[in-house]
């Protein structure tokens, strides 16, 4: 599957074996195992995790292929959200945009807000 070692006290390295998709082993220990490594973690500053509980991590190991599945299928639905994600980005630049020329021209007096505050 693979091995785990450290490579300082607080950075662990990860070689995969010929069991074991790289990209699969990111997205499960970047998703659905996040909860159980907060439980794990000790220290004030640093939150780390002890050798002794990484060497006992089960990592769910589906055939291959099916890991490269995996793999392109959240490749390709995290890359639609992170298109979703610039859109919102641009839309709320754009009104943040249309908000301080809004308030430039009710300031200037190029527009009339008098009406509008008395039928509030």
């Amino acid at each position: 599957m693979g091995i785990a070692m450290a490579t300082s006290q607080h950075f662990v390295a990860w070689v995969c074996g010929k069991r074991l998709f790289n990209e699969y082993l990111y997205w499960t220990l970047t998703g659905p195992m996040q909860e159980h490594f907060q439980s794990l973690t000790n220290g004030a500053t640093i939150s780390t995790i002890g050798m002794p509980e990484i060497r006992q991590f089960a990592i769910p190991l589906p055939p291959l292929a099916e890991q490269e599945a995996i793999s392109e299928h959240l490749d390709m639905q995290t890359g639609k959200l992170d298109v979703l994600r610039q859109k919102l980005e641009q839309s709320i630049a754009h009104l943040r945009e249309y908000r301080a020329a809004l308030i430039t021209s009710a300031v200037t007096g190029q527009i009339d807000v008098r009406e509008e505050a008395t039928q509030s």
